[in-house]
């Protein structure tokens, strides 16, 4: 093992060894007088020049002492302190020699050879060197270990180096030789070696230059964090090479670079390459890259041909030059481009009177050709030559003012020649902002010429026009004054041009239209150049005018102008004011109807519900003779043919009014149909008529659209043919085709037909059954009855649903009433959807509380009979008051509210019925509108009040049913029935 220690360090020697040695002979032995080993050794190390190793090697020679003096010598000489520890067998280490530098060190003399370590250093040094000492002696290796300098006292930092020592042999470490030396040096130029080398790195991200090294015996290739970054690699990551380096250049550069690398190692010379880099995600870089051979350390002659010992050199990443040097190209022959394209003609006349540049334009202007400019003439000489050949022209009209700057001196001139062809050509000076000559410009303005001259002629033509038009036109400047006023003023306003011009228009506009005037001018800007406004103005009658100016902002040279034409609008406004009246005359109109219609399907459908309710009652009375039953059905035949009636009025006025929504939901095919089958196959049973439906086999089931329109079509169509068909046979037959060539939509379409055997039609009545009211004679309303809307709802609902509809008939013997729909597959839903016949029989199932607030007693009577025959628990109140008392009372699971009632109606005690469960905290009881108002705006009222649903009357007992098990089923609603009904009900 070597030893070695920097000069000025102290060396302090310690021998492990048994005590009794080190108090009887062994510290004689050791001493810095007699025992030349350790002196030696503690010289050498302090000097940095011998090895533990050589001392092991040559025991003898030095055992014998045989240059013991100078070892000594150098020993006690040396600046550094040297201590030697013996190891005692109790795992001590005494001290067993010393020189004058540790001694001093220490502030001992030599009675302390002899003591323990802790004797002689301060307790927390003491431990530390202890514990080196131990790591040493137990590990045979060198130890080392550093002590800061202390901030606040002026203890230098310094290293300690432990050293293990053993006899001669292969025996244990029995001594220690201890070295320490002042380190303050070091640890001062550490940070300013570190601020250099952050500095060179921070020089060469900026710089975007690199460094990288290879020693070309090991092929070892080192690269800086700037190479790194250009080659596009993490230094983490990536271990340099020199295949890797060569595989990164571009193919096409690869041969060239090691070309030149191999001649500058032949020459010793350096080089210089320009080659691309590309990177790992394809990414190609321009890069710079430079060399030195570097020559053997011997420092032998580097002209000879022996091999350098390395290559030092730096990248550059050139891409952004390279790519400003392409712009500055792309730029420099963009310039040449567009001078040679220029319509003008352009001169750069110098400071000498040369001219280095002139472009195409300005040699076909000038009539110059290419042999005099290549004898670059003077410019004064080259306009003297013009002026010869007549090129120069005449000055058609003085020039202009020079544009002089602060000393005088011309910044511009500019200046207009006619020459003898006719044409005229401009010509402009500008000094060079450097003030080495002069720009100059020739423009062929005989077009423009022209152009002018016609529009001074255009401008004459419409000044004469706005002088005799009827309509005020206006030309203001930026600031508003009037430049131009014409003579329409006195018709329009009873001024003439004079008087408005010196009151100012703006003085006649009505008080409370200022500011929208103001406003329309002052958003007239270059984004928003054009506007209008209607206001008034005071005639000079003193009667105020309506008036509609359209303003348009102009820009020209600077200088704003605004144009306006003004127009009197007081009949338009008159008109419109009448319109207005009228259209609010109109809505009025309109509302009231509503209310009307409204009132109406209420009274109508309220006497319907007792007539109604009575009929189903009876019909599901068991007891009933066939005779009683036959006359039961015909009641109620006439109760829903009332009702169908009403519901024509309703639709027809909803689809006057445009309220009417198609749905598209899918829906069975086959079970609508049957179900129409079942409802008019009950109508057909009070006469010797037979119902039939065919589906032909290719009609898909499943569909989407409106199955409730279609629902009314079809049972509209299936009723007239019933009704006009005394005795025979009413078939409905649905098929499924492609779409007629005049559909609006491409595809399949569904396509039903109502056959009947009945009366038929006349020809020249028919086509005039689909108007509203119409049918064939008077004697058919007084004979079958109905309104005439029937078809004219089918029609305007086919239509809506983007179908036709239409029909053939021949009198006595029959007709045929047809339509199509474009209708779109869907898929199939459960069969749960279908229907199922509605029995007012009682059903298995909960029993649930019902509260009924209903005004008329007759309905009072149905509905609650109904509810009772179903199982139900059923409490009747009178109005809303009642009802909001009633529905706290006890735990309800449903309650129908009549919306019309006297007092409280229907909508008020729900709105306090959701108002007392918020404020309580209570459950929300399911209410269901129970209503003879089936209009849109009314159901609409109906869920803005809180109500959950809305049930038309007269009921249908089915809707009812099935919108009570969805309420109150999926809330769980199910409370006991104890307690009856109550009384007086």
């Amino acid at each position: 093992m070597a030893v070695g220690a920097a000069r000025g360090t102290p060396v302090f020697l310690f021998a492990a060894q048994p005590a009794s040695a080190i108090e009887t002979g062994s510290l004689q032995a050791w001493s810095p007088g007699s025992f030349g080993i350790g002196v030696g050794l503690a010289a050498l190390v302090g000097a940095g020049t011998l090895g533990l190793v050589r001392w092991r090697r040559r025991p003898a020679a030095l055992a014998a002492g045989r240059d013991a003096g100078l070892l000594n010598a150098v020993f006690d000489a040396s600046a550094d302190p040297h201590l030697v520890f013996a190891v005692a067998p109790d795992g001590g280490f005494r001290l067993a020699a010393w020189n004058a530098a540790a001694a001093a060190a220490f502030g001992g003399d030599d009675g302390r050879i002899g003591r323990d370590v802790s004797a002689l250093l301060p307790a927390s040094e003491g431990a530390a060197m202890r514990r080196d000492l131990a790591q040493a002696a137990a590990s045979g290796t060198t130890v080392r270990s550093q002590i800061p300098a202390d901030g606040s006292s002026a203890a230098p930092a310094t290293e300690t180096t432990c050293v293990p020592l053993r006899r001669p042999g292969t025996g244990p470490v029995d001594r220690v030789l201890v070295t320490r030396r002042d380190i303050s040096h070091l640890a001062q130029a550490q940070p300013e070696t570190l601020d250099a080398n952050r500095r060179l790195v921070l020089a060469e991200q900026v710089a975007h230059i690199g460094h990288w090294h290879l020693h070309l015996a090991s092929r070892v290739l080192t690269w800086s964090d700037e190479v790194y970054r250009i080659h596009g690699h993490e230094p983490q990551s990536f271990v340099p090479t020199i295949p890797g380096s060569i595989a990164a250049c571009h193919p096409d550069d690869r041969r060239g670079m090691v070309r030149r690398i191999a001649r500058a190692l032949r020459r010793h010379e350096g080089f210089d390459i320009a080659l691309r880099l590309v990177r790992p995600s394809g990414e190609v870089r321009d890069v710079l890259v430079r060399g030195l051979c570097l020559p053997e350390r011997s420092g032998r002659d580097p002209s000879n041909d022996t091999q350098p010992e390395a290559i030092f050199g730096v990248f550059a990443d050139i891409a952004e030059l390279k790519q400003a040097e392409r712009a500055l190209a792309e730029k420099s022959a963009l310039l040449e481009a567009t001078l040679e394209s220029m319509d003008q003609g352009l001169l750069r006349i110098d400071g000498t009177g040369h001219i280095p540049v002139i472009n195409r334009r300005a040699m076909e202007i000038l009539a110059i050709s290419p042999e005099i400019l290549a004898t670059k003439p003077d410019y004064r000489i080259l306009r003297q030559h013009l002026r010869e050949t007549g090129t120069w022209g005449t000055l058609i009209q003085d020039p202009k003012h020079w544009h002089l700057d602060e000393n005088r001196r011309t910044t511009e001139l500019r200046s207009e020649r006619r020459r003898a062809d006719g044409r005229v050509i401009e010509t402009r000076s500008l000094p060079m902002l450097n003030g080495d000559g002069h720009l100059q410009t020739l423009t062929d303005i005989t077009h423009r010429r022209h152009s002018d001259e016609q529009l001074r002629e255009s401008e004459a033509r419409y000044r004469l026009l706005a002088d005799y038009t009827a309509d005020l036109i206006v030309l203001d400047d930026a600031s508003g004054r009037h430049l131009y006023i014409s003579p329409a003023v006195t018709g329009m306003l009873g001024y003439d041009a004079v008087e408005a011009n010196r009151l100012g228009l703006r003085t006649l506009v009505h008080h409370e239209d200022i500011a929208n005037l103001s406003a329309t001018l002052h958003a007239l800007g270059p984004e928003q150049p054009t506007g209008s406004v209607i206001y008034r103005m005071r005639h000079k009658s003193g009667s105020d005018i309506w008036v509609e100016a359209a303003f348009r902002r102009i820009e020209e040279g600077g200088d704003v102008q605004i144009i306006q034409a003004i127009r009197d609008v007081s009949q338009r406004q008159s008109q419109e004011a009448d319109l207005q009246r009228a259209r609010v005359a109109a809505e009025a109109g309109a509302r009231a109807k509503a209310e009307f219609l409204a009132n109406m399907s209420h009274e109508l459908r309220t006497p319907l519900v007792g007539i109604l309710g009575v009929h189903d009652l009876l019909r599901g009375d068991a007891q009933l003779t066939p005779d009683q039953a036959r006359l039961v059905g015909l009641a109620q035949e006439s109760g829903r043919s009332l009702l169908t009636i009403v519901n024509d009025i309703l639709d027809f006025s909803k689809i006057e009014a445009g309220q009417l929504v198609i749905e598209s939901v899918p829906f069975s095919l086959r079970a609508l149909v049957e179900a129409c089958r079942e409802f008019s196959a009950e109508i057909a049973q009070v006469r010797d008529v037979r119902f039939v439906t065919e589906i032909a086999d290719d009609v898909p089931d499943w569909l989407l659209g409106d199955p409730t329109r279609l629902r009314q079509v079809i049972l509209n169509l299936a009723t007239n043919a019933i009704k006009f068909t005394p005795a025979g046979s009413v078939t409905l037959r649905v098929t499924w085709a492609p779409a007629p060539d005049d559909a609006p939509r491409p595809g399949a379409t569904l396509r039903i037909a109502l056959i009947d055997t009945g009366i038929g039609i006349a020809p020249e009545t028919l086509s005039q059954l689909f108007e509203r009211f119409a049918q064939a004679d008077g004697s058919t309303s007084r004979q079958y009855g109905g309104t005439g809307l029937g078809l004219t709802i089918c029609r305007r609902l086919v239509h809506l649903m983007g179908g036709e509809i239409g029909g053939e008939s021949r009198l006595g013997e029959g007709s045929t009433f047809w339509f199509w729909l474009p209708l779109h597959r869907a898929a199939g839903a459960d069969a749960a959807a279908a229907p199922t016949p509605t029995t007012l029989a009682r059903r298995a199932g909960p029993s649930w509380q019902v509260l009924l607030a209903e005004d008329n007693a007759i309905n009072q009577e149905i509905i609650g009979t109904v509810l009772r025959q179903k199982g139900h628990v059923v409490d009747v109140v009178d109005d809303g008051e009642q009802a909001v008392t009633a529905a706290f009372d006890r735990p309800r699971d449903l309650v129908l509210m009549d919306v019309q009632m006297p007092g409280q109606d229907g909508l008020a005690a729900t709105q306090a019925i959701r108002l007392r469960e918020r404020l309580e905290g209570r459950p929300r009881t399911p209410i269901i509108a129970l209503t003879a108002n089936a209009m849109p705006e009314e159901i609409e009222r109906c869920r803005i009040a809180g109500m959950d649903a809305h049930v038309a009357k007269p009921v249908d007992w089915s809707v009812l049913f099935a919108t009570m098990e969805r309420l109150a089923g999926s809330a769980g609603g199910e409370h006991s029935a104890a307690g009856g009904e109550t009384a007086g009900r």
